[in-house]
């Protein structure tokens, strides 16, 4: 069971960093920036499921994102994003 679940996907995990200010001096990293490490807490990880029944992927294939993310004006207003995706299966 485990190893068909290593084998799919179903949505992609983000990792958001958030600049509180015009300077780019006050910052939010969920994960360690650049790399991307683990930090003690996880529970600011957003997992967008991009499909109701996982894909099947393996070693070669590509998924491939686009992202349409929306700042709004006002702080009384939401952020939006929407994500598309493909998988791209190679031989």
């Amino acid at each position: 069971m485990t190893t068909k679940t290593g084998q799919t996907v179903s949505g992609i995990a983000m990792w958001p960093r958030i600049v509180l200010d015009a300077e780019g001096q006050v910052l939010i990293n969920t994960r360690t920036y650049p790399k991307g490490d683990h930090q003690k807490s996880h529970w600011q990880t957003v997992l967008p499921i991009m499909s109701d029944v996982p894909v099947r992927v393996k070693d070669g294939d590509e998924v491939r994102v686009t992202v349409d993310f929306n700042v709004p004006d006002s702080v009384l207003s939401a952020p939006t994003y929407k994500l598309d995706g493909d998988i791209l299966h190679y031989s």
